[in-house]
């Protein structure tokens, strides 16, 4: 019994330690998180990268300080470019989708305006445009 009221005492205080953890987290952390994009900030894609797989092999949404790039297809390796409203390319990377199925461009630091997303590879081409407020 001496040594039962010990360990319960020890779970009993590692527990309480985690949940205020936990909570702690909860409370300080409000921010909009990366897997959860907002559904109704979705960028339309129109190119023949998007038609030749599908409407949904690859999907697009801004958020707050990123624009999220999903890919439900391999699409081998692709370039991704951000191009503001006076031509100027704000944002150029690279990934392969084999690999890596979602990017998140950040756009904290770019001023309020109309931006052009283009998606391309030897396959073809995918653009849409959204403004950032």
């Amino acid at each position: 019994m001496k040594k039962f009221l010990p360990l319960v005492l020890v779970c009993f205080l590692s527990t309480y330690v985690i949940e205020a953890k936990s909570f702690s987290s909860k409370t300080i952390l409000q921010i909009e998180t990366p897997d959860d994009p907002p559904a109704t900030n979705k960028i339309d894609l129109f190119g023949d990268l998007v038609l030749s797989a599908g409407p949904d092999s690859v999907e697009a949404f801004l958020c707050r300080s990123y624009v999220q790039v999903n890919f439900h297809q391999n699409f081998g390796y692709v370039n991704l470019t951000l191009i503001g409203e006076t031509g100027n390319m704000v944002y150029s990377g690279n990934v392969n989708t084999a690999v890596q199925h979602t990017v998140y461009i950040p756009i904290a630091g770019i001023p309020s305006g109309n931006y052009t997303l283009v998606l391309d590879n030897a396959n073809g081409e995918a653009e849409g445009d959204f403004a950032k407020q």
